[in-house]
């Protein structure tokens, strides 16, 4: 039994999507015996720490982040603040976006010589940067569609940067940093860039373009387990997306019924393969820990890598909790691995003991 904070919520466009992964894994970890502190961060960066390991949570589905943190307060008996201390043996991150699996929380946790689940810092701060991800992948030898970047700077100071003859239509505008499509748009002619990104740099301040690339999107998770001793990553069976919209958009990922999930997905042998060792490959190139999920368009039987995700979800409905259970893999068992590996790069056991 081990004493282990969650921390959830957040600062980033994410935070309602944290609130679901925290709850799940809270309940998880609770189920498999733990002793477990839910620490919410809100989404003006307060810290809500409860004084004693106990599962209190608000009912229902999260949905509006004032009225979770209110009831949150009022279960546990303690109100938000700046930080003070964590009294625990490991932190189970169940944040998403920035400030959370940007290698930011985990420098900061670093710093204070406190263990965490999942990549360091150095993965998670170039796997959140889409940009130089994208030219680690294609350095590796990885299939990854043409893209640019803008800055809100460069655009602002001159708009003719956008004239370039280089970008290919239609094309996807994304920010270089963040998750679940916020902020996220197909645009097909020229003549709309220029609108659409004025609009985008309210919200943000570095922008990738990307060319759209027509074929079937997939996502595959990876998890690392130690096996007599010896660290082995196994590829789960993939997930096939069928958007509901135009692409895999928030709406479509988070809006029931709206989209299609079909795990494993329906690919040949050949490729259901290529999609799992692609998905190691790009695990291995960002130097990821624990668990990851990497996005891909398959093209004409050739995966496009799109992104890897070093904090997956893992609410009732995501990819990775999927994907361990058509593997007949228990939930439980990945999260033990990433306890487990979190404690061992802490030097709090001895690798290779789990």
């Amino acid at each position: 039994m081990l004493k282990i904070a969650v921390l959830f919520g957040g600062t980033s466009t994410e935070h309602i999507i944290s609130l679901r992964t925290g709850a799940f894994i809270c309940r998880t970890l609770v189920s498999m015996g733990h002793l477990v502190k839910p620490i919410l961060i809100t989404k003006d960066a307060k810290w809500v720490i409860p004084n004693e390991y106990r599962l209190f949570l608000p009912e229902g589905v999260p949905t509006d982040p004032d009225s979770y943190r209110k009831e949150f307060e009022t279960k546990n008996g303690v109100q938000a603040g700046a930080f003070s201390s964590l009294d625990c043996d490991i932190v189970f991150l169940g944040l998403h976006g920035a400030f959370g699996e940007d290698g930011c929380m985990q420098g900061f946790l670093s710093v204070l010589g406190i263990p965490y689940t999942g990549s360091a810092v150095e993965a998670s701060a170039i796997a959140m940067d889409k940009i130089r991800a994208n030219r680690l992948f294609r350095s590796v030898g990885m299939n990854v569609a043409p893209f640019w970047e803008i800055g809100k700077s460069d655009f602002q100071s001159d708009p003719k940067v956008l004239d370039s003859s280089e970008f290919e239509f239609p094309l996807f505008l994304k920010p270089v940093e963040g998750g679940s499509s916020y902020h996220t748009f197909r645009i097909d002619r020229r003549e709309d860039l220029k609108p659409k990104l004025e609009e985008f740099f309210k919200h943000e301040d570095r922008a990738i373009l990307q060319k759209f690339l027509s074929g079937t999107e997939v996502s595959c998770g990876v998890w690392e387990k130690r096996v007599s001793g010896k660290l082995v990553r196994m590829a789960l069976p993939p997930t096939e997306i069928i958007p509901g919209g135009e692409f895999f958009d928030l709406e479509s990922k988070y809006k029931p019924g709206l989209s299609q999930e079909i795990t494993p997905a329906r690919l040949p042998e050949s490729v259901f393969s290529k999609v799992q060792n692609q998905a190691i490959a790009a695990h291995q190139a960002l130097g990821c820990e624990g668990c990851s999920r990497t996005d891909f368009i398959l093209v004409d039987g050739e995966p496009f890598v799109l992104e890897t995700n070093t904090l997956p979800g893992m609410t009732e409905t995501s990819l990775v909790p999927q994907q361990a259970k058509a593997a007949g893999i228990p939930i439980e068992e990945i999260y033990r691995s990433l306890i487990d590996l979190g404690l061992e790069r802490a030097g709090k056991i001895p690798v290779g003991s789990n």
